[in-house]
């Protein structure tokens, strides 16, 4: 089981303990305008508020540029552009840092929404599509995984 903890200074932690039951997962839900994502929490590493990142050339156009991170240059990618959903960027936009192949990079989102754990009963396949999406009460939580965004 892992868990994020949130500190004053507006970052989170991710904190990895033992593994939870396979009928269950937990996720760190991202809004980007009116849809809500989750991210396997094992892939999470961080969250913290959003700064502008420093510019590079990219053939990606979601890829908005680097920051420094703990003496690290992280790339910064617009999960909203790389998906193709209109974001709502203000003061409650974090960046999201996730381990993609061991090196760590920053998912900009509108903002963090919760820490979820869902059963395996509240997840199914998206229709006529790829990947898996959880029902959560009336709401619906694209399931992503970090590893196919980079």
């Amino acid at each position: 089981m892992s868990s994020v903890t949130v500190t004053n200074n507006g970052t989170a932690a991710a904190s990895h303990a033992a593994s939870a039951p396979e009928q269950s997962r937990q996720l760190v839900v991202c809004a980007l305008g009116d849809e809500h994502y989750g991210l396997p929490i094992e892939q999470v590493r961080e969250i913290v508020r959003a700064v502008d990142p420093r510019p590079v050339a990219s053939e990606l156009p979601w890829m908005r540029g680097v920051i420094g991170l703990r003496g690290r240059l992280v790339p910064v990618h617009d999960l909203a552009v790389r998906l193709g959903v209109e974001a709502r960027r203000g003061a409650s936009a974090k960046l999201v840092i996730v381990e993609i192949a061991a090196d760590p990079q920053a998912l900009l989102v509108d903002d963090v929404v919760e820490v979820l754990r869902v059963e395996a009963a509240q997840i199914e396949p998206v229709p006529s599509g790829s990947g898996e999406i959880a029902r959560v009460g009336e709401r619906l939580v694209l399931l992503l995984d970090a590893d196919e965004l980079a």
